[in-house]
């Protein structure tokens, strides 16, 4: 496994559109607040724009569309969506994005600079050989998975000073990373972040996600909130990261998950570790009673 890192405007100016649409909960408000702030008042017709960008985003599944597809992945974004978009919808879209053009390239000009410093920092330690090595043994073991020769394209986009975070959320072979204005002392947090959205793309589903989902048949939500622990146990401040990436230890795991929680979950999680077992039923099991709270 490997792993590239990209910058490409076109996906930043896709995150920067659809950010401000406000269309998913998962949205980084503090991202727009910061934005709105330095890029002055949006005109009403930037803020119709955003509206018309909502109605359409909304309409497609949250994760791995065509507007991924076309603004991550081709070569030629707006080819692509007028091949997958019906042509209104793709009319409407189009001028969306001309309409906010300005605003964007203002914030890309501030960026791009941040964007290639990020890409440095990380092309230099990411594919480092022991490391990788000591994490994959670590990751092949717990998810009962093969080895990968995979290469994870990683597209840096925009941030804020204090917020960082990535998605699992493009294709089968690429994930994101938000980092353009976080302090790059703290790359080995990065970098956990990487690894995070990584089990999520290549290591959780062979044979550790269809365990939750016998553990919990026709219960999505609860499925995905214990997975989101498990692997936040691992990095980027859980123990793979504690220990090979000497990041410190979180003191939540989530936001309604107590550190008394979080501690008894990363030691648990250690224990498999530290014995090179699959995670199991057993682990599942004491996971959720941990989280019983959380979980009624």
């Amino acid at each position: 496994m490997k792993f590239s890192i990209n910058i490409n405007k076109s996906a930043n100016f896709y995150f920067f559109i659809q950010n401000l649409s406000e269309w998913h909960f998962s949205n980084r408000k503090d991202y727009n607040d910061l934005w709105r702030k330095e890029l002055g008042k949006f005109s009403e017709e930037e803020a119709t724009a955003l509206k018309k960008f909502k109605e359409i985003r909304l309409q497609h599944k949250s994760a791995k569309t065509i507007f991924e597809q076309a603004f991550f992945v081709s070569q030629n974004p707006w080819e692509k969506l007028k091949i997958d978009l019906p042509p209104e919808d793709y009319a409407i879209t189009q001028k969306v994005f001309n309409n906010l053009e300005e605003k964007f390239n203002l914030l890309w000009e501030h960026d791009l600079p941040l964007l290639v410093k990020w890409q440095k920092e990380l092309d230099d330690k990411i594919n480092e050989e022991s490391l990788l090595k000591s994490i994959l043994d670590a990751l092949i073991a717990l998810f009962n998975s093969p080895s990968s020769e995979q290469e994870v394209k990683t597209y840096l986009l925009f941030s804020s000073p204090i917020h960082t975070g990535g998605g699992a959320n493009i294709d089968k072979q690429s994930i994101s990373l938000e980092i353009s204005r976080y302090p790059t002392q703290d790359v080995n947090h990065a970098i956990g972040i990487i690894w995070h959205e990584t089990i999520h793309l290549c290591f959780q589903n062979q044979y550790f996600f269809p365990l939750l989902l016998k553990q919990f048949p026709n219960d999505p939500q609860k499925v995905n909130f214990i997975n989101e622990i498990i692997i936040g146990s691992l990095f980027p401040k859980g123990i793979l990261g504690i220990r090979l990436l000497k990041n410190k230890p979180a003191n939540k795991l989530m936001a309604n998950i107590s550190p008394e929680q979080t501690v008894e979950i990363i030691n648990l999680t250690k224990k498999y570790v530290n014995d090179k077992k699959p995670l199991d039923d057993k682990y599942i099991n004491t996971i959720a009673e941990i989280l019983k709270k959380q979980m009624r």
